[in-house]
């Protein structure tokens, strides 16, 4: 009676620890299931979030190119590129008048008007 009395109360510690076991596993699901829930509900959110704050640069970006600040650096930009360009135009033109330089000089013929230089008497038109 002694050994059946002691293998009903293993059986019934046995039972209780199992039937624990099995309390904590299915709360422990309940209370990821939730935490999955709120997961997903913050990551929709943060998306939403994150679309509204593009939205807002966008928006942003827009408000400073129609600012003052904005045409004005708009216009800078313009004034840059024009000098820029007329630099390039200038540099061009120095080179072909450095090429036209070095070339030699075609001798002048000495009859021809453009070879020899018109007097100064001091009696120039007015």
């Amino acid at each position: 009676m002694k050994s059946s009395l002691g293998v009903l109360l293993a059986a019934v510690i046995f039972l209780a620890l199992a039937g624990f076991e099995y309390w904590q596993y299915r709360d422990q699901q309940a209370y990821r299931q939730g935490l999955n829930v709120q997961l997903m509900d913050l990551s929709a959110r943060l998306n939403s979030i994150e679309a509204r704050i593009d939205s807002a640069k966008g928006e942003i970006d827009k408000i400073q190119q129609n600012s003052l600040g904005g045409l004005i650096e708009s216009a800078n930009d313009a004034l840059i590129e024009g000098w820029s360009a007329m630099i390039n135009s200038v540099e061009k033109e120095l080179e072909r008048a450095k090429k036209g330089i070095a070339k030699p000089p075609q001798a002048a013929q000495p009859n021809s008007p453009s070879a020899q230089p018109a007097p100064n008497n001091g009696a120039g038109p007015l």
